[in-house]
């Protein structure tokens, strides 16, 4: 998987690709991982930040964890306090971010798990907080709600093993043009979708490599964490219409008057990640 900085919440999920003559090299992950997973040949992330109402979110965070709420965003963004102005209850809304991924290959404990490429997955997560456990390794900033891939996947069980938040969709991430996608989640009750378009060359990030962020999970996984080490990803301006029908989260989030104003389409390739999975009763 992959980080991204969104236009209201600086995060960094990167996971990442070559970014100079020298071969970039993985961190070291801390012992005492439950498995481990690597994502290649990443050809797109994208994703749109959004706000959603936490009343809505039946899903049982890690002990001590809190969402970030929107006002607390906007201190630091002046768009988004623009929005919060004219929509005051929008104040205690959550930030969250939907991001859909093609990568060419993904392994768990060193094996390749899927046979058909591109792999496609997706994942929502949410900006939060909370106490960190020895093994967490850079940033903090998200928690993930849910987790997808693709319903061609056979061999389900590999991929529950390094990500027990696991669930199997119908996921499109469809490049039309070099520099044209569109992508499609079909969830129970709502289908969101998305047509992308990037300009301009790749910027290799400037982050210093290689990267670490730790992602805490909820659900039935709250128990649960992963630490990312990434490098290489390279940036592209991006623009996109995103749509949600049905009744859902999204269709929500996306029907907020003004909101697409604030958040906009965010676009990388070229990364690799490696992650370990960790449990907080482990501490």
């Amino acid at each position: 998987m992959q980080l991204h900085p969104p236009a209201t919440v600086v995060a960094l999920l990167a996971c990442a690709g070559l970014a100079g003559a020298a071969e970039p090299q993985f961190g070291e992950l801390p012992a005492g991982s439950v498995s481990t997973s690597e994502t290649h040949d990443v050809t797109a992330e994208i994703c749109r930040d959004h706000l959603f109402d936490p009343a809505s979110l039946s899903t049982k965070l890690p002990t001590g964890y809190r969402l970030t709420t929107a006002a607390h965003a906007a201190k630091t963004d002046p768009a988004l306090e623009s929005l919060l102005q004219k929509t005051p209850k929008l104040r205690d809304y959550a930030m969250g971010s939907l991001c859909f991924v093609s990568a060419g290959r993904f392994e768990v404990d060193g094996a390749s798990v899927h046979a058909v490429s591109p792999l496609l997955l997706a994942f929502w997560w949410a900006a939060a907080e909370g106490p960190r456990h020895a093994a967490m390794r850079g940033r903090t900033t998200w928690i993930q709600l849910r987790s997808w891939y693709s319903s061609a996947i056979t061999n389900r069980t590999a991929f529950l093993a390094t990500d027990p938040m696991a669930e199997f969709r119908d996921i499109q991430v469809e490049q039309l043009q070099s520099n044209r996608w569109r992508v499609r989640l079909a969830l129970p009750g709502e289908t969101v979708t998305a047509d992308v378009s990037s300009s301009g060359l790749p910027v290799a990030s400037r982050a210093e490599e290689p990267g670490f962020m730790s992602v805490p999970m909820s659900g039935r996984a709250a128990d649960y964490f992963s630490v990312f080490t990434y490098f290489g990803h390279h940036h592209q301006a991006a623009r996109g219409e995103w749509r949600a029908t049905g009744t859902g989260v999204f269709s929500e989030a996306f029907s907020i008057e003004g909101e697409a104003a604030v958040f906009g389409t965010i676009f990388q390739a070229g990364w690799r990640a490696r992650a370990g999975l960790y449990r907080f009763s482990s501490q």
